[in-house]
């Protein structure tokens, strides 16, 4: 399969004032003693819900331990939390409350505001337009994730503690490659994926994958490093449209019953996340759901 990367370079560091951090969040993990971890990437889909890798949940658990509990496990002894960089610049952080995995390598993070270092700001969170749907082989596409994590804490003489953020905010620009829309194998990729030719690295993981309209069209999940330096690289992107049939219970507005679950599809629906592509979706695996236009064969949905 023939492709070209853009002449521009391909994989380099983002300002540390680009905006683009409104909607890519760093996902940190917080132990006693002002210990923390940047450990992968998120994205603010709707106030109070972003999205990020499934492995990089798992990933956190794996290392820094959970407990079984009556509805799916628990955490304790840290936190998980998100924080959100705007112009000034002013830091926002969420706490994960609760996470759910998807089918795919997506999991969805209810959060909680836990602070912000301007208090008085009013600031409104920014929510990318989702394409359900991966865009054609051959069309570009930018990645954007934070890589090479590390947090700095030092205490003032005042007693108060500074955080000064010392990752590596990265853009990544390549082509879509094959187009995976139920799987690869039974064993790795065994969800809708599509190859992006462009270099994505540790810590990126979650992070936005956009296309040339500005869409939110997938998930950073993995890269693959050749040791030939003539070798083009080889990533992967998770879709998006399997989170729409994860079960959640998230409350949404007033206008909501709280404390029930819901399939993911009805936040689209009820345009609490935006999002363009459903008409493309097989209607057989969101019953009860009315989707608008003509469906896409069957074989595109997971088995």
């Amino acid at each position: 399969m023939g492709h070209n990367l853009p002449p521009t370079p391909a994989f380099q560091d983002m300002l540390p004032t680009d905006p683009i951090q409104e909607v890519a969040l760093r996902v940190i993990v917080e132990l006693p003693g002002w210990e923390m971890h940047v450990i992968g990437t998120a994205v603010l889909i709707c106030e109070h819900l972003a999205i990020t890798a499934r492995h990089v949940v798992e990933a956190i658990i794996t290392r820094f331990g959970a407990q079984k509990a009556a509805k799916g496990i628990e955490i304790s002894g840290y936190s998980v939390r998100l924080y959100q960089v705007f112009p000034g610049p002013v830091y926002r952080i969420w706490n994960v409350l609760r996470a759910w995995s998807c089918s795919s390598d997506i999991a969805l993070l209810q959060l909680g505001l836990d602070g912000t270092s301007a208090p008085e700001a009013q600031v409104t969170s920014r929510s990318p337009l989702l394409r359900l749907l991966p865009p054609a082989t051959g069309q570009k596409v930018l990645a954007v994730g934070y890589r090479e994590g590390r947090i700095e804490v030092t205490e003032g003489v005042d007693g108060i503690h500074h955080i000064v953020l010392k990752d590596v905010g990265t853009t990544s620009i390549g082509e879509v490659g094959q187009i995976f829309p139920v799987r690869r194998d039974s064993a790795m990729l065994t969800f809708p994926y599509f190859e992006v030719f462009a270099r994505f690295a540790p810590g990126m993981s979650g992070g936005l994958v956009i296309d040339e309209d500005g869409a939110l069209c997938g998930l950073v999940c993995a890269g693959t490093d050749f040791h030939d330096p003539n070798a083009s690289p080889l990533s992967y992107a998770a879709t998006l449209w399997p989170m729409l049939t994860t079960t959640i219970s998230a409350d949404r507005g007033d206008t909501y019953p709280r404390g029930v679950e819901y399939p993911v599809i009805d936040l689209a629906l009820d345009k609490i996340i935006h999002v363009t592509g459903l008409e493309g979706l097989n209607p057989s695996l969101f019953p009860g759901r009315t989707l608008s236009g003509k469906a896409e064969d069957p074989e595109s949905g997971p088995e």
